[in-house]
């Protein structure tokens, strides 16, 4: 399979066959709107995006990008949303919109996308990819929760910028720890100047509290 971030909390993944595309935001549409300049430019141009499946976790901007929704070629893209975002999709032109609340599973060709808990400031979710037996955990905009541990997976895709409803550094490195992926990876941040992260920063506390744990693990032995 092949992942590419396209900024902000967007992935395009293919297996060559089916292509899933998660939260694109390819306008600049927040500035637009709240004044907020993109940082970087665009990878990828709305009317190129050719998706199978485009999945928008909540009805924010950086999430749901209208602006760009409605330059995208859409009559062969199915949008996967939760339901309070449906009148969002129709306005901007999408037609095959399928509700993607929490706990629901859709297949698309080889991959398996099932919605499930995040906690933010509207109705969200989370996204959970399974394909060829891999499980790509996506957080999404979302507070950390003792919940969201339970989500196992063998990749974690997680927000750290820390304002608006999101996980700081310390609590997305504590989730990672929690759920134990072989790989992590940060995300949400680099967008606006307003609202961004160090990355460094949520490697640095991973590894803190990975050294933490083998400190205790070598007491509890001791003790025995």
């Amino acid at each position: 399979m092949n992942i590419r971030w396209i900024g902000q909390s967007g992935y395009i993944l293919s297996d060559g066959n089916t292509t899933v595309c998660i939260d694109p935001y390819l306008s600049d549409a927040v500035n637009r709107v709240a004044g907020r300049k993109r940082l970087v430019p665009c990878v990828i141009s709305p009317e190129n995006v050719c998706a199978d499946a485009i999945i928008c976790t909540h009805n924010h901007l950086d999430h749901l990008d209208s602006d760009a929704i409605s330059l995208m070629k859409k009559e062969r893209m199915t949008f996967y949303a939760p339901s309070d975002c449906a009148q969002t999709l129709r306005d901007a032109g999408v037609i095959r919109y399928v509700p993607f609340d929490r706990g629901t599973v859709v297949q698309v060709g080889d991959f398996t996308l099932e919605a499930v808990l995040a906690i933010h400031t509207v109705p969200a979710i989370g996204v959970v990819v399974s394909h060829t037996g891999q499980r790509l955990y996506f957080t999404g905009d979302t507070l950390y929760h003792e919940d969201l541990a339970r989500i196992k997976c063998d990749i974690l895709f997680v927000c750290i910028n820390g304002k608006l409803g999101n996980m700081d550094v310390r609590d997305a490195a504590r989730l990672t720890g929690e759920i134990g992926p072989c790989t992590a990876v940060p995300n949400h941040y680099g967008m606006f100047a307003g609202n961004t992260e160090d990355p460094e920063r949520f490697a640095v506390q991973q590894r803190f509290l990975m050294e933490m744990d083998r400190i205790y693990e070598v007491k509890d032995k001791c003790l025995i």
